[in-house]
């Protein structure tokens, strides 16, 4: 049998960013529980309201991907323009990250993982397909509905399902989802 767990946006609770200048939803942690200094690996959805940088997170890789809005991405000396759908942002949680959003509030989706504990893949998917990943996160950009395994799961936009991909042999949706890949050499993940 499949391990999948639901995770509906709505039972989300919003909370500050480390250095105060956001707020943030946690989608899923793992290990449940974890805090801000033992958490493998992360994902969260953060509201970017005015311009400012990012909290550094030391030894952790981030990706992070627009889901709504626009904004300009400054990743040291590097600026980017991201829009909603441009493929994720990948950089090192020490680096001086900040953002200024482009006519008005963002949301981002952010993907954090414990360097040498976790690696992470943050795209866009439009069909299914077989992954390697000791963890997948999917999540609905818009209300979808994921084939796993012959059963049928309908998801709320901005819902995440979080499952154990060795034991998929089909997936499938109706509309593009947002896939963060989890890996990991170690058996620390064999419990989701």
């Amino acid at each position: 049998m499949t391990s999948v767990r639901h995770l509906p946006a709505e039972a989300r609770i919003a909370r500050a960013w480390r250095n105060g200048g956001g707020v943030t939803r946690d989608v899923a942690l793992f290990p449940e529980g974890a805090g801000d200094e033992d958490f493998l690996w992360r994902a969260s959805i953060a509201t970017i309201a005015a311009d400012g940088p990012f909290s550094p997170w030391p030894g952790v890789d981030r990706a992070l991907m627009l889901l709504h809005g626009k904004l300009t991405l400054a990743v040291g000396d590097d600026e980017r323009d991201l829009e909603a759908g441009d493929p994720a942002q990948a950089f090192a949680g020490e680096e001086a990250v900040s953002a200024r959003p482009c006519g008005g509030a963002c949301i981002v989706l952010n993907l954090m993982a414990r360097r040498g504990d976790a690696r992470i893949m943050l795209e866009r998917w439009t069909t299914g397909r077989l992954s390697k990943a000791d963890q997948l996160l999917l999540l609905a950009e818009s209300a979808t509905t994921i084939g796993l395994n012959g059963q049928s799961i309908n998801l709320a936009a901005e819902d995440a399902l979080l499952l154990t991909p060795k034991e998929v042999t089909g997936l499938t949706f109706d509309h593009p989802v947002i896939v963060a890949e989890i890996f990991s050499g170690a058996e620390q993940f064999a419990q989701i």
